[in-house]
């Protein structure tokens, strides 16, 4: 009896053990397949609640399509828009989430939806004040290499 409760102990390690380094294998599956430079290339902002600023909107729409996303192996990032710095710092994956966070320590939390070799698309909540109210609502950011 006794063999077979040891038999059955290292098989459940086993299989622990296996689950564990299958989990962190997905994650850093994850990150292999987000490093490099994304160029953006469709912005999608779905209006939860708020004034209507098609302005803003399209402004935001218009800064995406020129940035660049810069995401390297030693977990630092860079986002440019046109050839301007618009803010840096470091990045990590965490289950479906890619997270940012700048010099100044704060955070900005994406959903992977899709990535691929060649295309990737992550998505925010976001709120803003604005002159005319609070705006809230989904970004959904597309990016092509």
């Amino acid at each position: 009896m006794q063999f077979s409760k040891s038999n059955f102990q290292f098989s459940l390690l086993l299989v622990l053990t296996l689950s564990l380094m299958g989990l962190g294998s997905c994650s850093s599956g994850l990150e292999k397949k987000l490093l490099g430079t994304w160029q953006g290339s469709d912005f999608l902002f779905v209006k939860t609640a708020g004034p209507d600023l098609v302005a803003t909107v399209n402004g935001g729409l218009d800064q995406h399509v020129k940035s660049r996303l810069i995401l390297n192996e030693d977990s630092t990032y860079q986002r440019l828009v046109g050839e301007y710095d618009n803010g840096q710092g470091t990045w990590k994956v965490n289950d479906d989430q890619l997270i940012l966070r700048d010099e100044a320590g704060n955070e900005l939390i994406y959903k992977v939806m899709k990535v691929t070799e060649m295309e990737l698309v992550i998505s925010q909540e976001v709120s803003m004040d604005t002159p005319s109210g609070e705006l809230s609502g989904s970004i959904t950011l597309s990016y092509l290499r």
